[in-house]
């Protein structure tokens, strides 16, 4: 047991490797685990569809926290690195108040977020593949935090408990760049990368652009890919939108 919660610093040949067996396995484990959520979560009455999902609003934080609990157990004891302040991180923030606040503007910033986050951190789980194992406190905090990080928005959706507009859009960008802003304090204070606005996740393709193209055009091109894929995933209900509104001039 002691091994399942070992810190690695370096690639191991006991790890899975990005996109070999093991991680097809993962990615499959978590696309059948969150789409028996989600039918469960569909066919509850609708007055306690909210249950599972302020559960797992709950178990965000409690999985980020135990993340921070492991690097402190395992060496790291400077509080500025224990920090959420990686996109998916702040999703333990902003995941509870989104849904115990019934906030709009944080419910549509969970939307465009956590859900992209999530999906990105299963399938590019940049420091865990090719360092863990399996089985290992890291791999399955991993996982297990970023299903939860696509449920919640998908929930809300499928559930009919939020509805995402197009039109609400660019106030998420607000709420975006503003963390942006802050969070690049930080790094800049103290030296860190959260949110990876100094160097880009390893294993990712955004590495060449970094490589190739330098900084600034690294951000603008993973500023404009987070934008333009945020606002996709609003591009049906903007068609959803123009049905309803159709239908309704017809009667």
């Amino acid at each position: 047991m002691t091994e399942f919660f070992v810190r690695s610093y370096e690639p191991s040949d006991s790890a899975f490797a990005f996109f070999g067996a093991g991680h097809f396995l993962l990615v499959l484990l978590a696309a059948a685990g969150l789409a028996l959520l989600l039918w469960m979560t569909r066919r509850l009455p609708r007055e306690k569809m909210w249950t599972p999902v302020r559960v797992a609003a709950v178990l965000v934080p409690v999985l980020e926290l135990s993340h921070s609990v492991w690097l402190y157990l395992t060496g790291v004891t400077e509080v500025v690195q224990l920090l959420p302040l990686h996109l998916c991180g702040v999703q333990s923030l902003f995941i509870p108040l989104a849904v115990f606040s019934g906030s709009m503007a944080l419910r549509d910033f969970v939307y465009a977020t956590s859900l992209l986050g999530g999906v990105f951190g299963i399938l590019f789980p940049a420091g865990v593949a090719d360092y863990y194992p399996l089985w290992s406190f890291q791999t399955i905090q991993t996982v297990l935090l970023h299903m939860l990080l696509i449920y919640v928005p998908l929930a809300m959706v499928t559930a009919d408990l939020h509805r995402p507009d197009p039109h609400r859009f660019p106030r998420v960008l607000c709420v975006f760049l503003a963390l942006v802003l802050l969070v690049g304090g930080v790094d800049r204070i103290f030296g860190e990368n959260y949110m990876f606005l100094y160097a880009p996740p390893a294993g990712t393709p955004l590495v060449w652009v970094f490589h190739t193209f330098g900084r600034p055009v690294y951000l603008l091109i993973t500023f404009l890919l987070l934008a333009g894929a945020s606002f996709i995933i609003h591009l049906p209900f903007a068609a959803h939108r123009r049905a309803a509104v159709s239908v309704r001039h017809s009667e």
